[in-house]
């Protein structure tokens, strides 16, 4: 076979192998939008019957949401969260966890999923790990009551008065009026001032 005929051959059969590699990318780029278009429908739907209290069909959705993409840590978050309200707090410390390890690095928005973990661990009476994730958050974010509140209940659970009436004073100069808080700052004074230690605990 003559060079240029051979030259001819080999440059069809690039040309050709160009199309098929075009064709196949753009059928992957396709289903990587449907996926994600999908993963999205689903999430809403899954968020629509949290909504009603309807957490085994939003688990449902979700559940097949992470079928679809088991790396998204937004759908690991919410299963974390659907189990917490189903009071299911070993499955919803297990999603929280796996949402953190789905993270590239912990950053001040994924504050709200490590006070999650927070309140489950408090909810299981493993309060030193609740303790630790609480003051993880605070690392985020100084600005949650969500995170003073329940640190300080935590310390009030283990029956540590000082440091529980500390964070409620830090949890109600964020919300005045936050009515859990008030209720248990007094009862917590109450408690300490039961001990024979002075109530009037300075407030830094």
């Amino acid at each position: 076979m003559e060079p240029l005929h051979l030259l001819g051959l080999a440059l069809g059969m690039l040309m050709l192998l160009r199309k098929r590699v075009i064709k196949q990318c753009q059928h992957i780029a396709l289903l990587l939008v449907y996926s994600q278009g999908a993963i999205y429908q689903l999430c809403i739907l899954g968020w629509k019957y949290m909504r009603t209290h309807s957490y085994k069909l939003a688990e449902q959705f979700f559940m097949q949401a992470k079928t679809i993409c088991p790396s998204d840590p937004l759908v690991y978050n919410e299963l974390g969260v659907v189990a917490y309200n189903m009071k299911e707090y070993n499955k919803a410390v297990l999603w929280f966890e796996k949402t953190l390890k789905h993270i590239p690095s912990l950053s001040q928005m994924w504050e709200p999923t490590v006070v999650n973990l927070a309140h489950a661990y408090r909810k299981l009476k493993i309060y030193h790990e609740a303790i630790s994730c609480y003051e993880r958050a605070l690392a985020l974010s100084t600005r949650s009551l969500s995170t003073y509140a329940g640190l300080a209940y935590t310390y009030h659970l283990q029956d540590n008065f000082t440091a529980a009436i500390t964070y409620y004073h830090k949890a109600l100069w964020l919300k005045p009026d936050d009515q859990f808080c008030t209720e248990m700052l007094s009862l917590a004074l109450v408690d300490e001032g039961r001990r024979g230690i002075d109530p009037k605990i300075e407030f830094r």
